[in-house]
């Protein structure tokens, strides 16, 4: 038997046979790594576990409700307040168009489709202007250049992304 074998048993805790036994008996005198984690081990299946002191449970019970009726007043009032704060937004916004709504249906109608042709031409300027930048750019910057920033943004993402994963996953407080 080698190395390993002695390591993935410990580590996974398996009984070994009476032949592998002996096999590891002498292994462990030759190698001080599978030694020290058979000693490890065997204080580990030494350890007595500690009883909670009584009524841990019951105590453990009410500060977790508590945590999470605080939480969920947190989520409550964090929602209210963006409920209300959202609903002001739309009526400071709203304003204008209800007191022209008020004067004239026709000076709504009017105002409406001027803002909706001065959204559609101003997102026509913006996507004709970006796809002359792109053709300028692309004859002045080489394309490994671009290769290079557009792996760099890639990787930029990823750890990004990946931050923003290890941050939104909150630890179990006890």
């Amino acid at each position: 038997m080698d190395h390993r074998h002695f390591e993935e048993k410990l580590l996974n805790d398996e009984q070994l046979a009476p032949k592998e036994n002996k096999a590891f008996q002498a292994h462990i005198r030759k190698c001080a790594k599978c030694a020290a984690l058979a000693e490890a081990n065997l204080a580990l299946h030494n350890v007595v576990m500690a009883t909670p002191a009584p009524g841990f449970a019951s105590r453990f019970r009410i500060r977790l409700e508590a945590k999470r009726k605080a939480q969920r007043q947190r989520y409550f009032f964090g929602g209210l307040i963006l409920l209300v704060s959202g609903l002001g937004v739309l009526i400071w916004l709203a304003i204008p168009v209800l007191s022209a709504a008020l004067a004239s249906p026709t000076q709504l109608l009017v105002a409406w489709t001027s803002y909706i042709a001065s959204a559609l031409s101003f997102i026509k300027v913006i996507n004709e202007a970006g796809s002359v930048l792109l053709r300028v750019l692309a004859s002045f910057i080489p394309s490994s250049a671009w290769v290079l920033s557009l792996s760099f943004f890639g990787l930029l993402g990823l750890v990004w992304f990946s931050s923003i994963q290890k941050i939104s996953r909150y630890p179990q407080m006890i």
